[in-house]
């Protein structure tokens, strides 16, 4: 298969800012058709592709149009119910995160994925944003030594309601943001997730996660998360065995700090430092991973092969997810109980 005939879904403004923009700078991919189930919002695509036929539900642009892919970008119910239709088509489903909204959705989808035998991707841009790839690519190499640790920051100062219908504020962030820094704890603990922990604090409409993690391969992983920040920004932290220290900062500069190096200079006493980061010719899309994810689950979709951001790799991701929102909810009952014992022992006549 060389020309792949691509559906688009849900044309709000991630498709419209992100995600078309990247499929148009890629050679043997035909965007064929488009879907909103909001009419006028579907015929945005126009400004990009003039003639196109546009639908409004996705039932019927799957039977009327052939399909090689979907890319869907909408709520997740509409990546779990037409990404199940899809599959059950043939067809190669691509949706932006999150997939769907609890782990037993996750392992429906897995389990559609495997029957049709398609190829299916989430849109987990973290990971392929060109900085991300650069620090793994310095990371594996064997001056690096193991990974010892990962340390992780993910601050935002939204959502501070439930999003799609959720009850949950704290399910509607991990699903929305912490979902990207989760994959990226387990993409470089490089093992079997073991063990996940964690609390949560609440301060009136924002919360602040923290969670730690342990992997079969030894490797320790600690994550602080929320939204009691005033703007998002995001760090990264790994060290390895060979007492090597690597930061990434907001997804754009990398500096490495490594041992003494006897041979420069300005003495065996000085540690050395040195600095990565994108260079000027990188794109946005490039440098932000929305082109690479796309680019690699097409190649996927070419070679018969799993896409490495698939349905499947999301599993230990939603078991941290699930992991932080059960801890929470016993926390918040033994809370709850302990108030009304206080209340109760308040309210008993002396």
């Amino acid at each position: 298969m060389s020309l792949i005939r691509v559906g688009l879904v849900g044309i709000g403004a991630q498709m419209q800012e992100n995600l078309l923009p990247s499929l148009l700078q890629m050679q043997d991919i035909r965007i064929v058709a488009a879907c909103d189930s909001d009419l006028e919002r579907a015929r945005r695509v126009h400004r990009f592709i003039s003639d196109i036929p546009v639908l409004d539900n996705v039932p019927e642009l799957l039977n009327r149009v052939p399909l090689d892919a979907v890319v869907m970008a909408g709520p997740p119910q509409l990546h779990f119910e037409m990404g199940l239709l899809a599959m059950g088509k043939g067809v190669n489903v691509f949706v932006e995160k999150p997939p769907c909204s609890t782990l037993e959705e996750l392992e429906t989808l897995i389990d559609a994925a495997r029957l049709s035998q398609v190829a299916t991707g989430v849109g987990m841009n973290f990971k392929f944003a060109r900085p991300v790839r650069q620090l793994r690519e310095m990371t594996q190499a064997e001056e690096f030594g193991e990974t010892l640790h990962i340390q992780l920051n993910h601050y935002a100062n939204k959502p501070r309601a439930p999003l799609w219908g959720l009850d949950s504020t704290l399910r509607s962030f991990l699903l929305a943001q912490a979902i990207h820094t989760i994959d990226l704890a387990i993409t470089f603990g490089d093992g079997e997730l073991r063990r996940a922990q964690s609390s949560v604090q609440r301060h009136g409409d924002a919360l602040i996660v923290k969670a730690d993690m342990a992997f079969s391969s030894g490797a320790t992983a600690s994550l602080l998360a929320g939204t009691s920040f005033p703007y998002f920004e995001f760090d990264m932290k790994l060290v390895g065995s060979s007492s090597t220290l690597v930061e990434l900062d907001n997804l754009w500069n990398i500096t490495l700090h490594e041992p003494e190096h006897s041979t420069r200079a300005t003495g065996a006493a000085k540690r050395w430092r040195g600095a990565w980061q994108p260079g000027p010719l990188d794109s946005g899309y490039e440098r932000s991973g929305y082109h690479g994810e796309l680019h690699h689950f097409f190649q996927a979709i070419r070679e018969r092969r799993r896409f490495e951001a698939d349905f499947a790799s999301l599993l230990p991701t939603y078991r941290v997810i699930e992991e932080i929102c059960a801890a929470d909810a016993v926390a918040q009952g033994l809370q709850n109980a302990h108030n009304r014992i206080r209340t109760g022992l308040v309210s008993m006549p002396l």
